[in-house]
């Protein structure tokens, strides 16, 4: 199988999985003492993550011990975060103060059948040259994610794309593999259209990732691996929204178009 053979299943085994956008029925911010459908249990904000108090009938299991009482929950930005387990299937994970509710048989994944996307095509295989940033405060504050926290601007990309030129504000993503990456947020002539159009995408852009040279260094732009936000999959994700320099002009026909089940239709 080819590397972007891989690329595709690795996608869509992703979009359906257990802990993928699609199995994911609510995330609801704790700030007080409440009830969180369609988990069991009273939760609660606490440091570190947060409290769940539930008796031994409700089934709530956390790092594998049965809860009979209150006990803590750690969030995602803990040495070692929590595992919770619901009956009938459901998970649960906790971001800061936010309980994430998981079910891998959720109506979106039984409809889910793949990802639309454009044919591959070497003409949308490029190149670019990063710059990183010469000094940490430049366009400090100036990409945000969906709740208006200012995410890591690492450089830039320049290059062309199907002939305008193009500086691209990158920023710092996780590690792949051990490999750390930048993060392209980009909107094209394509973000938008009607969802019947055959080269629509989706309405706030596509993510493309790369490997981070950490320097001055031409890189290769693979635009056949760009990929759908977990936004296009589920309303209960919010996007960054792409900075004004990624809003590019020229129509990207490569890449993810939208999530869609067996008739094709969109999902979301």
């Amino acid at each position: 199988m080819s590397a972007f053979a891989d690329h595709v299943a690795e996608r869509d085994r992703w979009a359906r999985g257990p802990r993928g956008p699609l199995a994911l029925v609510n995330a609801q911010q704790v700030d007080v003492e409440q009830p969180v459908w369609p988990a069991l249990g009273r939760w609660a904000p606490a440091v570190g993550g947060l409290t769940v108090t539930a008796s031994a009938a409700d089934g709530v299991v956390v790092d594998g011990v049965p809860v009979d009482g209150t006990v803590l929950v750690a969030g995602e930005r803990s040495v070692v975060p929590s595992v919770v387990a619901f009956p009938d299937g459901l998970a649960g994970t906790v971001a800061d103060h936010t309980l994430r509710i998981w079910d891998p048989a959720s109506e979106a994944v039984a409809r889910f059948a793949r990802i639309a996307r454009f044919d591959r095509s070497d003409d949308w295989v490029t190149s670019g040259r990063y710059e990183p940033l010469s000094d940490d405060r430049e366009a400090r504050g100036t990409v945000v994610d969906a709740a208006g926290v200012a995410l890591p601007v690492a450089g830039h990309v320049s290059g062309t794309v199907d002939g305008t030129a193009v500086r691209l504000v990158a920023v710092r993503a996780a590690a792949f593999r051990g490999v750390p990456r930048l993060q392209l947020i980009v909107q094209d002539a394509t973000s938008g259209l009607a969802e019947a159009d055959p080269d629509s995408t989706y309405s706030m852009g596509r993510f493309l990732y790369l490997d981070d040279p950490g320097t001055n260094a031409d890189v290769v732009l693979d635009w056949n691996t760009a990929v759908l936000p977990p936004c296009a999959f589920s309303y209960l994700y919010a996007c960054p929204v792409p900075p004004p320099e990624n809003r590019i002009p020229a129509a990207i026909t490569a890449g993810e178009r939208h999530p869609v089940d067996a008739s094709g239709a969109v999902l979301h």
